[in-house]
């Protein structure tokens, strides 16, 4: 059977795509001081950043709805084989490009702009991998750990689901 595709879904994507764009670049403006953003222009980018803070929950739940409804992710070994394809080795790639961001981060601080002295140099890299192992390599990448721990559950709930319905 030939799958339908949901313009529905397809149109949420496209609306979830754009209030994520829209919530970076106004989140932009509140986070930074430095940059002297005029009292006018707070609330109409805290409304932006409120009105668009639907997407990132939205891309969770379409996720979940094309997961869980396709009955061959209920085999263990294809989901994990195609999940760890898809989001695991991408994660593994980001974190490590953003480890070697923070290191050179770190001696750039350290050894070009003298923010921290030498002895900040150790703490600083155990602080950079402290937070790939906490699962937050970077705060913006919060999401692909949060994808890795719900992609361990989809076969076990599609497993549910169907002993539920009375057809596992």
């Amino acid at each position: 059977m030939p799958k339908v595709r949901e313009s529905n879904f397809d149109l949420l994507r496209i609306f979830s795509a754009f209030a994520v764009v829209m919530t970076h670049v106004s989140g932009f403006f509140l986070q930074f001081n430095e940059m002297r953003v005029p009292e006018g222009c707070r609330f109409p980018t805290m409304l932006i950043v409120t009105m668009a803070s639907f997407a990132v929950p939205c891309f969770f739940m379409l996720s979940g709805a094309f997961i869980l409804a396709d009955e061959r992710n209920a085999d263990y070994k294809y989901f994990y084989k195609k999940s760890f394809k898809n989001i695991g080795i991408t994660s593994a790639i980001f974190c490590m490009l953003y480890v070697i961001y923070g290191i050179a981060r770190l001696m750039a601080g350290v050894f070009i702009f003298k923010k921290h002295g030498t002895d900040y140099v150790l703490p600083g890299l155990i602080s950079v991998f402290k937070n790939i192992v906490v699962g937050n390599p970077y705060y913006h990448l919060w999401y692909l750990f949060t994808l890795v721990g719900l992609y361990l559950a989809v076969p076990f709930v599609i497993r549910l689901a169907a002993d539920l319905r009375g057809g596992g």
